[in-house]
């Protein structure tokens, strides 16, 4: 019963998190108007990005070190995160592009996030997925009660709300990880940075892949329409993100099961594909469009649908790559698909805008698809 315990919060929290992050999206919207809300997102789409590259490993590595070391895995935890906050002095860059007070807050925000991200290894091993959800719940309130107690749009106010909601957060799992506040040995050793740079490259590769059309949108288009983007494309990574959500529950044992039986889970995906994707699709068009008051054209929803197709189809092909130790082809493909998605986004937005956005993404996907079925026929 445990064990579907932990399931459930898990799966609470994964569908949670984009859900909270639209609402945020919604509230900041509303309350502080689309132009300001869109200079909001300019800037913090570059504290992600830094965000992303300080992870660096990633939790798969710190959690296969703490399985070796079940006594000292806080030392492991600490340390790595000492050696990952090298990656965070490039972020200086932010006080020579942005005002002081506005650089300040973002570097502070940063910080935090950094530290927050970093107990997610944390909060995996100790299965303490519903004080996960709790303290996300808990953040996202401080968050609304700060834009309700300022109502009035101001960039560096904003950056203190978030910051304060981390810094919240943070102290709770800090007393909850720290039995009696023990003694912690930590240990900075480069090699240790070197020898998890292929760690790096995979998730880096694949967060390349999907998320760099936002950083295209943020040179292009005005802060009106990056802030129409972002609403639109976070409750399409939703609806893409289902097929991930359905194979959660046995994902372990996808690298173990025989090939008539994955075969079977893949035709019941293809199944479900179509009437979940046509239900959400128009959930999102309701949504945009009566409740956000956004009107978008008949071709961006068909196209926001049409790339959310292959994922059902690849969902479960990914982790059959990973099975046949092809990590490297996962790799590969997400920095080729980068480069072509650009390459796209820069041919097609000048003429198209956001519709051009979503016809480059869709191509991709469907591109991904075809690499993963190439590689998979080239292994049997």
């Amino acid at each position: 019963m445990n064990r579907y315990y932990q399931l459930f919060f898990s799966l609470l929290k994964m569908f949670s998190a984009p859900f909270l992050n639209f609402l945020t999206l919604f509230l900041g919207i509303k309350i502080y108007g689309k132009e300001n809300w869109g200079e909001f997102i300019s800037i913090s789409i570059w504290i992600y990005f830094f965000v992303l590259i300080a992870k660096w490993s990633g939790q798969n590595y710190l959690l296969k070190e703490f399985s070796k070391n079940t006594s000292g895995y806080l030392n492991i935890f600490y340390s790595n995160m000492l050696e990952r906050s090298l990656f965070l002095l490039p972020s200086v860059v932010f006080f020579f592009i942005f005002p002081f007070h506005v650089a300040l807050t973002s570097v502070i925000l940063l910080i935090l996030m950094f530290i927050y991200n970093s107990y997610e290894a944390l909060i995996v091993y100790n299965q303490k997925f519903q004080l996960q959800f709790v303290i996300e719940i808990t953040g996202i309130i401080l968050i609304f009660m700060g834009f309700a107690i300022f109502p009035v749009f101001n960039l560096t106010t904003i950056f203190y709300l978030l910051s304060f909601s981390y810094f919240i957060k943070i102290s709770i799992l800090f007393v909850t990880f720290n039995h009696c506040f023990k003694i912690i040995n930590i240990n900075f050793s480069f090699k240790n940075l070197i020898n998890t740079f292929p760690f790096f490259l995979i998730g880096f590769s694949g967060w390349l892949a999907s998320k760099c059309d936002i950083y295209v949108v943020s040179i292009f288009f005005t802060k009106n329409e990056i802030a129409e983007y972002q609403i639109m494309i976070t409750c399409f990574l939703f609806l893409q993100a289902f097929p991930a959500y359905l194979i959660l529950p046995i994902n372990k044992h996808l690298l173990r099961l025989s090939n008539t039986s994955i075969n079977k889970i893949k035709k019941k995906l293809l199944i479900i594909a179509l009437p979940a994707i046509v239900i959400g699709t128009i959930s999102i068009w309701v949504v945009l469009n009566y409740l956000v008051k956004i009107q978008f054209s008949f071709l961006i929803y068909f196209f926001g649908a049409l790339s959310t197709i292959p994922i059902f189809l690849y969902v479960i092909d990914v982790t059959q790559l990973y099975r046949q130790n092809k990590e490297r082809t996962i790799m590969f493909s997400s920095f080729l698909l980068f480069f072509i998605t650009i390459i796209f986004m820069l041919l097609l937005i000048p003429q198209f805008k956001i519709l051009g956005v979503v016809v480059a993404i869709c191509i991709t996907q469907w591109l991904y698809l075809f690499f993963i079925f190439k590689a998979l026929d080239y292994e049997k």
